[in-house]
């Protein structure tokens, strides 16, 4: 088994890129104190495994997830849908966004693996993530009419498993931002970001669908969050592994 290291140019670069941002992300109470050392954990392994192009993936997700959690913030609270802790993610809403893509960008390292289908199964964690942070802080505030996937029925705005046609719409124009940081980080094709876009979206909707027997696990929304990421990045390598040959992305 062979190792591959990124320039060691990228690392460092990605390394100062990390620890500006999560210093950047707790100077604007964006993440508690736990959750800025868990970015750097996340940012530092991802540099390693994929070099400054990966963060460039995180930092689109992390933009997105920010901007879309401020947004209509005291709406949200008094309405009790806002994030608690003033909107701030500690350490568990990071591992539990970021774990699989980190393992997927360390997994990147050794030959064992198909790095197109790698590199699209990272961006495709990222992209479900932000498929489900948008859907969630955008349907609960413009969803006209939310509803459960399983089993089928109407539900309140801000209901767990819960989707709207508007939050699924921002949630798939939230998994193509970063699909399209992903091109932009040479990490993809344009023809696999919009599979893995699409992806991420779909990503989202299986967590939605697996509510009901989320809702039976003390840690749901850990396990939510694994669930999500996790299935955007299987379904993204699945779709780029079947569309194209020889499974490259780019």
């Amino acid at each position: 088994m062979t190792l591959f290291l990124p320039d060691p140019g990228q690392i460092v670069g990605g390394l100062v890129i990390t620890l500006c941002t999560a210093g950047a992300a707790r100077w604007f109470r964006a993440v508690s104190s736990s959750g800025f050392l868990a970015g750097i954990s996340v940012g530092g392994w991802v540099s390693l495994g994929l070099g400054s192009p990966g963060l460039l993936v995180v930092g689109a997700f992390f933009l997105l997830g920010t901007l879309s959690t401020r947004w209509r913030f005291a709406e949200k609270e008094r309405g009790g849908l806002a994030e608690p802790g003033g909107g701030e993610r500690g350490a568990g809403r990071v591992f539990a966004k970021g774990a699989i893509g980190t393992a997927l960008a360390v997994a990147g390292l050794f030959d064992a693996f198909n790095p197109g289908l790698v590199r699209a199964a990272f961006v495709g964690s990222f992209a479900a993530a932000a498929a489900d942070t948008l859907g969630t802080e955008v349907g609960q505030v413009l969803g006209t009419r939310a509803f459960l996937l399983l089993p089928p029925g109407r539900a309140k705005p801000g209901t767990p498993g819960a989707v709207s046609l508007q939050g699924l719409l921002a949630g798939l124009l939230g998994a193509a931002v970063v699909a399209g940081c992903g091109v932009a980080a040479g990490l993809l094709a344009p023809l696999a970001a919009v599979v893995v876009a699409v992806a991420g979206l779909l990503g989202s909707v299986v967590e939605s669908a697996a509510s009901p027997l989320l809702r039976r696990i003390p840690l749901r929304d850990l396990a939510a969050n694994l669930v999500t990421t996790a299935a955007g990045a299987a379904i993204a390598a699945l779709a780029i592994s079947l569309l194209t040959p020889g499974g490259a992305a780019r």
